[in-house]
């Protein structure tokens, strides 16, 4: 029966006022989401249609032009093949080589063939827990027989291909925008200082062998979610309330697998912090002496829990 001949929510709303229910109340909240399903499959088609669309789009200057040319004819410079263009409509972001994020990437992932080296081929869909512990996973019973140097090398160490692939897939995805927002300093800072925060709150609240970067890597979202709100602007609440949902689901997806969820909650709302209060890089202008603080303490974190990484995994 179609919608004209029988109106559901009319039909919800006297059922929940048979039940002593408010009904005005009821119909609001029925209508409301009716709009948000209309809205989500609406967004949907339209993206459909996208990613069908032929013609591309310069990256550089934004010039519209038919989708079988290889150059901008306006700018001449070279046009992305139609998959990358595909993969950008989706919204899967492509790698911005010129970036602290592939650089962060880079090293996780001479960390990572520096542990397949050491255990051997076997190790590349998961390394044992003689590995992992070799390298600096983090654990309290460590850190109490003096060894509190693995809160940041567990940052970054990684179980096998398929927890580094995910991590920096998801790193690749929102730490350009952090660079773009705050500036490249400043987001190694928020990835390594939340990352810390991160294993400290594991420590406190779990006894578990801890490694990964997602909590460096939800402390990020965080901070794009704490600049989305506190911008208060149609984009900036729509990045905080993607952030948030994302962390919603990881959270979940945490529970299912018995990931260190202590490590991302902390992660996440410590980064929340920091995005909330700082000043966006492009507001700034020159940038402020607590910039270039920060930003070599990041660099000093990250080149000492390299070093203390590969130090570790050269010891016998």
């Amino acid at each position: 029966m179609s919608e004209s001949k029988w109106d559901w929510i009319e039909g919800v709303t006297r059922l929940a006022g048979a039940l002593g229910m408010n009904p005005v109340r009821v119909r609001w909240k029925l209508m409301q989401w009716k709009e948000s399903w209309n809205h989500s499959r609406q967004r949907a088609a339209n993206t459909a249609e996208e990613v069908q669309y032929r013609n591309k789009v310069c990256s550089f200057c934004g010039t519209l032009q038919d989708g079988s040319r290889k150059t901008c004819l306006n700018c001449g410079k070279v046009l992305l093949p139609h998959w990358l263009e595909v993969l950008k409509r989706v919204g899967i972001g492509l790698p911005q080589i010129q970036s602290v994020s592939s650089f962060l990437s880079l090293v996780m992932g001479l960390i990572f063939l520096r542990m397949v080296a050491y255990q051997g081929l076997d190790g590349l869909m998961g390394f044992n827990t003689d590995t992992l512990l070799h390298f600096g996973a983090h654990a309290r019973q460590l850190s109490q027989e003096g060894q509190p140097w693995r809160i940041a090398t567990a940052i970054l160490i990684h179980a096998g291909l398929v927890h580094i692939f995910f991590n920096l897939f998801a790193l690749m995805q929102i730490g350009p925008i952090i660079e773009q927002v705050f500036g490249r300093g400043r987001m190694l800072f928020i990835f390594m200082v939340t990352g810390i925060l991160g294993n400290i709150g594991s420590e406190m609240a779990m006894n578990i062998l801890a490694i990964g970067a997602s909590g460096a890597i939800m402390g990020l979202m965080g901070a794009a979610a704490g600049w989305g709100h506190r911008d208060g602007t149609y984009m900036g609440i729509n990045i905080r309330n993607q952030m948030v949902k994302w962390t919603i689901y990881t959270v979940l997806f945490g529970f299912v697998i018995h990931a260190d969820n202590a490590a991302h909650i902390v992660g996440f709302a410590s980064g929340a912090l920091f995005g909330f209060f700082y000043k966006p890089h492009w507001g700034q202008g020159n940038r402020s002496f607590f910039y270039w603080v920060e930003t070599i303490i990041g660099v000093v974190l990250l080149v000492g829990t390299v070093g203390l990484v590969f130090y570790a995994g050269s010891v016998s």
